[in-house]
């Protein structure tokens, strides 16, 4: 018989006799209570709060899961005599013997304590610091698309005021100004007009003559916000059978919001600013009058419509790292459609008129060329406006700028001195900008090996491989995340790969944690006072020595200096911006070119 076989027959005659000792052990205890009719139980005086004991179960014939076990492991906690009698105790219920044969005990939900903090989102904690808005028509549908024919059923039944008629009434729709349509109701019998109404009101607040009609803006502004063109609100309108926009009106809608944007632009980043100097005296205890400067810190990166390196439009925001909030922000253009189509055909048919229509076309304020750069030099140039700025704006000074570790908007920023020689402006990286540096250090340091002809990765125990390269960068982003101090991070650093180095016969732990809670095995059975296991099965991430540590540590000094370390203690990122970034593109599509006014009146 195969082993496999009779073990398995054994197991089964085992799980047998076990089961069978069971029943006749129940069946024991049945004989041994005496029968008691149910008069009797109730006369007798019942014991009131005594906790019978819990039996231990046996472990059972089939194997109850890992739920189970978690809670049978967790301590029952009794309360003291004394206590446990001065207070009523409410019946609990009682506890079920499932299939198994287990008396499971009664869980009762746990109940959140009232001092515990509810996690908040990093959206609602912005949110928090600007007053609650105050909600308009609750509970009230303001809008609706509806069937004219439905409107048409509606008042076919009624009866005319003016001839009495029965016959009903009649719905028109003479006139049409967008998605304004102009409804005429008439009796079918004497034909007098009972009711004029547009199906929108205008917009009385607007200073253009007629008054437009506040569908029409709305629907403009709800496609912008939506990344939606005059063209894809059309096709749109198309689908849903509705009359649509034509694009000129549309075009012209839109350059009235850009107008009313650009003069809510300093207001909006105004108000966020209040609130950093008000966030910033409340979390440090400052006494700040009108006129005092704060100096905060702040991360800035930059973006592009395209590819950056020829990108016509790029955007940069500047935001406070403890509120998280966008305190400032620019867009330039390298491209005017103006100078492209009406400048061309005037330098190409009379080119000496170009001159003076290009002046006077600046001087109208209808260019939207305001940078003559290249598209990589967008990011200093907006940085330099930015900071220039920030004090008369704002009465901020953005003396930390946490930013991508080649930032050349940084060292434009340290000649330009835009607030004076006395001020000293200090750099923080990316924590996560570091870590992709790693990464990519080590994927390039395979590249050009294997281009001088020395093979760092493939096959084979200790190569460097991709998958080694990625462990390797999230055991360095780990290590600066899990650490506070520059030192910390380094010695976490560095065990990580000499933990990779080390075999039987050349240990090599010195940087790894001791104790017996290391993560360390080498560490941790040593703290234990053990003989460490083999170095082959138990190294997750084995490096070849011999190979590697030439090549590799050059990559590790530079990337662990106590001074690029030290600019990581504070462990913050560029994420907000790249979230403020996406959220900008996502109403400006990358897919297709747009306006500056266009990317403006997203950065609002």
């Amino acid at each position: 018989m195969p082993k496999k076989t009779r073990c398995a027959l054994q197991l089964k005659e085992a799980r047998a006799a076990q089961e069978r000792r069971r029943t006749e052990t129940a069946e024991a205890q049945n004989e041994s209570q005496p029968s008691t009719s149910q008069e009797t139980l109730a006369a007798e005086p019942q014991p009131q709060h005594q906790a019978a004991p819990q039996p231990i179960p046996e472990p059972p014939s089939e194997p109850l899961g890992s739920e189970y076990w978690e809670l049978r492991s967790q301590p029952v906690i009794q309360p003291h005599p004394e206590a446990q009698a001065s207070r009523q105790v409410e019946p609990q219920p009682s506890t079920s013997q499932g299939e198994t044969g287990l008396n499971i005990p009664f869980h009762p939900p746990r109940t959140p304590s009232p001092v515990e903090e509810v996690k908040q989102s990093t959206s609602e904690r912005k949110l928090s610091l600007f007053p609650n808005p105050v909600a308009g028509n609750v509970g009230r549908l303001k809008r609706t698309v509806i069937d004219l024919t439905q409107i048409e059923k509606l008042i076919r039944d009624l009866r005319c005021h003016h001839c009495l008629s029965d016959n009903g009434l009649v719905m028109e729709t003479p006139v049409r100004y967008g998605l304004s349509v102009k409804l005429l109701v008439t009796c079918g019998d004497c034909w007098q007009i009972l009711s004029t109404q547009y199906t929108s009101a205008r917009n009385e607040r607007s200073t253009s003559t007629p008054k437009p009609f506040a569908i029409n803006e709305d629907i403009t502004m709800s496609s912008l916000l939506a990344g939606m063109g005059p063209y894809s609100l059309r096709n749109f309108c198309e689908y849903l059978e509705l009359p649509g926009i034509h694009p000129k009106t549309f075009n012209t809608i839109a350059k009235r919001i850009y107008r009313q944007g650009a003069e809510l632009e300093e207001n909006i980043f105004s108000k966020a600013a209040a609130l950093v100097r008000q966030e910033h005296s409340r979390q440090y205890h400052l006494q700040l009058e009108g006129n005092d400067v704060l100096d905060i810190s702040v991360s800035y990166d930059g973006s592009w419509l395209t590819c950056e390196h020829k990108s016509l439009i790029g955007i940069g925001c500047v935001i406070d790292v403890l509120t998280g909030l966008v305190i400032d922000g620019h867009v330039l253009s390298l491209h005017c459609h103006i100078c492209a189509r009406t400048g061309t055909k005037i330098k190409r048919e009379t080119p000496h008129r170009y001159d003076d229509w290009f002046q006077q076309h600046k001087n109208s304020g209808e260019c939207t060329t305001n940078f003559d750069g290249s598209s990589g030099m967008m990011e200093v140039k907006i940085a330099e406006i930015l900071w220039s700025r920030s004090v008369e704006r704002h009465g901020l000074r953005y003396t930390i700028m946490v930013s991508d570790g080649d930032s050349k908007a940084f060292n434009r920023l340290l000649e330009v001195e835009l607030y004076g020689p006395d001020v000293y402006l200090s750099k923080e990286d990316c924590m996560n900008d570091v870590g992709k540096r790693f990464g990519t250090a080590l994927h390039n340091l395979v590249a050009d090996s294997s281009k001088r002809g020395i093979t760092l990765g493939g096959r084979g125990h200790g190569r460097l491989t991709g998958e080694a390269i990625r462990k390797l960068q999230i055991y360095y982003a780990r290590a600066i995340r899990g650490n506070k101090t520059a030192e910390e991070m380094r010695r976490a650093i560095l065990a990580s790969v000499h933990h990779g180095y080390s075999t039987d016969d050349y240990p090599q732990h010195q940087f790894c944690p001791p104790g017996p809670e290391s993560w360390c095995f080498y560490k941790q059975s040593m703290g234990q006072h053990l003989y460490p296991s083999g170095h082959k099965k138990r190294v997750h991430t084995p490096l070849d020595y011999s190979l590697l540590k030439e090549h590799l540590q050059p990559i590790y000094e530079r990337l662990t200096s106590v001074d690029l370390l030290k600019r990581c203690e504070r462990k913050a990122t560029q994420n907000p911006n790249e979230s403020f970034h996406h959220s900008v593109w996502s109403r400006c599509s990358k897919k297709n070119f747009h306006s500056i006014n266009r990317v403006r009146f997203a950065l609002l």
